[in-house]
């Protein structure tokens, strides 16, 4: 009788949701290494609030060897802190990959940091930026991502695409190689 009265409040929570709208954003970026070698990178994320301050997430990513899908939830205290959650799979492993991360604004200034564990001792991911918007178009910041490196991150914002092209030198510190990445996000 339990598990029947549960199922249907999960259904109806479901349905609920569904006459909310969500929004997504599609990346893809190339990281260009010094070898001018183009590993190319696309990732999905896509959000739907169920209420005013919890919302569901997905990511996923794909590259040439690697890839992840990761679901969870973001609870938004204010509008402008976002703590999120999540977990899911990654290519080629059995454990499960999880993921957490706090955003944070004031004013026209944005903190993230994120940080993602995978099975091994190894297997881990983080990224913290800091950015400030000059404009509706323009915004500059300073990134530290695994992988990729540290260096400052240029955006162009282009409102009638609803779109975002970007560009990070960066030094990668952990493998002493420089690289560059440029990227394009669209909001769906």
């Amino acid at each position: 009788m339990k598990t029947t009265c549960l199922g249907k409040m999960l259904a109806y929570i479901f349905c609920l949701t569904l006459s909310m709208p969500a929004k997504a954003q599609l990346e893809l970026y190339g990281k260009i290494n010094k070898s001018g070698y183009v590993e190319p990178v696309i990732d999905y994320y896509g959000s739907k609030q169920i209420s005013k301050r919890f919302a569901i997430t997905f990511f996923g990513l794909v590259r040439q060897q690697w890839s992840q899908a990761l679901i969870g939830g973001t609870y938004m205290p204010t509008p402008n802190v976002n703590i999120s959650v999540s977990a899911g799979i990654e290519h080629g492993q059995h454990l499960p990959r999880y993921s957490a991360s706090i955003w944070l604004k004031q004013g026209s200034n944005t903190f993230l940091i994120l940080g993602e564990l995978g099975s091994g001792y190894d297997n881990y991911l983080y990224k913290i930026n800091v950015f400030h918007q000059f404009s509706d178009k323009i915004s500059v910041g300073v990134m530290d991502w695994r992988y990729h490196g540290l260096g400052p991150n240029f955006r162009y914002s282009i409102a009638k695409m609803e779109s975002t092209v970007w560009i990070m030198p960066a030094y990668d510190h952990e493998q002493e190689v420089a690289r560059c990445m440029v990227g394009y996000m669209l909001q769906l």
